[in-house]
C-alpha cells in the first residue's frame, strides 16, 4: 500500500508542473540538520533563551532516537525495495543510507514544534506558520519519493514525544530550582544522557547489519550508516553539558536585548559555531578514526554553542548587552552560582507556583500562631510582651454599656 501511495505521488509528479517539485525541494533543503541546528541556537542567542533552550533538547533527542532506530531497524528506501519508485533526482543527494524513520520530518518536527509550542499563548499566528511548515516538509518527503507514508508518521511521533520530554525536563528543572535551591538534578540527568548515548553505540557496535549487494555495490554501508549515530550523540552528550555549564556558571539572558545587541550576538554566535565545525573537524579528521572525530566535533560545537558563547555575552554587557536577573541559585564548587534566567514570557507559571508554595506556608504559620493565641500580624518574640502591655492597660467602659446605663437610670 505504501508504494502504491508513492506511485500515485510519482504519476502527479510528472504531470504537475515542475514549479511545485522545486517548491517542496526548498522546504527539503530547509529541514536538513545544519540549518535546523542554526536557527534553534539564533533563537537560543538573541530572541527567546527558554524557547532555544526547548528547541535544542527536543532536536537533540528526536534526533539522537531517529538514528539510533535508523541502524537498529535497517529499512531500505522505496527506490530500493521496488524499482517502480522513480524518486527527484535532487532529493536522493540528501537521502542516503537507511529509511525508516524520516529524518528531516523528525528535525522539522522537533525545532518548529518547539517554537510553535513556545509561542502558542501570546503569537498564536506564528505557532500555525510553525505547523505547517511541519507538515508541508513531512508531505514532501513523500512527494519527492524518497520516504514511505510510514517514516514520515514515525518521525512525526518521535518529534512530539521528544518535544514532550524536553518540556517535561526543563519544567522539572525550573521547579526544583524554585523549591530546593542548590539540588544536583541537573547533573544526575545530563550523568543520565551520557550513559544513554554511550549505551546506544555499543548496542548498534554488536548488532548484525545487511549486506546486501546489487551488481557487486553494497546496498547501504553499515559504517557509513554509524556515521549518523556517532554524529547524534556528540550533539545530545554535547548539548547537556553546555546546558549544565551555561545554567551553573554563566546565567545569560535575553531579555531587554536592542536590535544592535541581536545582531552582534548573531555574528559572533555564528562565527564561533562556524569555525568550530569547520576547523575543529578538520584537525580531528588527522588524529582520530572518522565517527569518533565527528563525535567530539558535534560534541565540542554544541559545548561552545551553549556555554562559551553565553559566556562571551555575560563578560561583555556593553557589546552584547545582557541583564542582571537573579532567578534562584545554585550550588557549585565555589559557592553559590546563580541559575540561568529565563525569559519572562515561559516563566510565568513557575514563578506562580512557587510563590503558591510562599503563600501556602505563611498561611500554615499564621494559623499555627492564632491557634496559639498569638497575634498573626505581630513579628516572632513580641507576643510575650504584647500580651502584658494589653494586660495592664485599663479597660474602656464600651459605648453599648453606656447606654445601657442611661436606660436604668431613665
Amino acid at each position: 500500500m505504501d508504494i502504491d501511495y508513492l506511485l500515485a505521488l510519482q504519476s502527479a509528479r510528472d504531470s504537475l508542473p515542475g514549479a511545485i517539485e522545486q517548491f517542496f525541494l526548498w522546504f527539503s533543503y530547509v529541514a536538513d540538520g545544519p540549518a535546523l541546528v542554526a536557527l534553534a541556537l539564533i533563537v537560543y542567542w538573541c530572541i527567546d533563551k527558554r524557547a532555544g533552550q526547548l528547541a535544542c533538547f527536543a532536536f537533540a533527542t528526536g534526533n539522537f532516537i531517529c538514528q539510533f532506530m535508523k541502524n537498529l531497524f535497517c529499512i531500505y528506501r522505496p527506490w530500493i525495495r521496488d524499482t517502480r519508485v522513480l524518486p527527484t533526482a535532487d532529493a536522493i543527494e540528501g537521502a542516503g543510507g537507511y529509511s525508516f524513520p524520516s529524518g528531516h520530518t523528525n528535525g522539522a518536527g522537533t525545532v518548529l514544534g518547539s517554537f510553535a509550542w513556545s509561542a502558542r499563548k501570546k503569537h498564536l499566528w506564528l505557532s500555525i506558520v510553525c505547523v505547517l511548515c511541519v507538515l508541508i516538509i513531512a508531505f514532501s518527503r513523500n512527494y519527492l519519493g524518497v520516504h514511505t507514508p510510514q517514516d514520515v508518521l514515525v518521525g512525526l511521533c518521535i518529534a512530539i514525544m521528544s518535544i514532550a520530554l524536553a518540556s517535561c525536563f526543563l519544567r522539572w528543572i525550573e521547579r526544583y530550582d524554585a523549591l530546593m535551591p542548590g539540588h544536583n538534578k541537573d547533573i544526575v540527568a545530563v550523568v543520565a544522557i551520557c550513559i544513554a548515548c554511550i549505551a546506544s553505540l555499543v548496542v548498534l557496535a554488536l548488532k548484525p547489519y545487511p549486506l546486501d549487494y546489487v551488481d557487486g555495490e553494497l546496498l547501504v554501508d553499515p559504517e557509513s550508516m554509524l556515521k549518523g549515530s556517532y554524529e547524534a550523540v556528540g550533539a545530545y552528550m554535547g548539548m547537556a553539558l553546555g546546558w549544565l555549564l551555561e545554567r551553573r556558571f554563566v546565567g545569560f539572558s535575553t531579555a531587554g536585548l536592542t536590535v544592535k545587541n541581536r545582531i552582534v550576538r548573531f555574528v559572533a554566535g555564528v562565527a564561533v559555531a562556524g569555525l568550530t565545525y569547520v576547523v575543529g573537524g578538520a584537525l580531528f579528521k588527522l588524529v582520530l578514526p572518522y565517527n569518533i572525530a565527528k563525535l567530539v566535533t558535534l560534541a565540542l560545537l554544541c559545548i561552545l554553542s551553549l556555554f562559551a558563547v553565553p559566556l562571551l555575552f555575560k563578560r561583555l554587557p556593553n557589546l552584547f548587552g545582557d541583564e542582571e536577573q537573579g532567578h534562584g541559585s545554585s550550588r557549585s564548587s565555589r559557592g553559590a552560582i546563580r541559575h540561568a534566567p529565563t525569559s519572562n514570557k515561559f516563566a510565568e507559571s513557575e514563578d506562580r507556583d512557587a510563590s503558591a508554595h510562599v503563600r501556602v506556608a505563611r498561611n500554615t504559620d499564621e494559623t499555627r500562631r492564632r491557634h496559639h493565641g498569638e497575634d498573626a500580624t505581630a513579628p516572632k518574640g513580641s507576643t510575650r510582651s504584647g500580651r502584658a502591655s494589653r494586660a495592664s492597660m485599663p479597660e474602656r467602659p464600651s459605648a453599648n454599656a453606656g447606654n445601657h446605663a442611661r436606660r436604668r437610670n431613665g
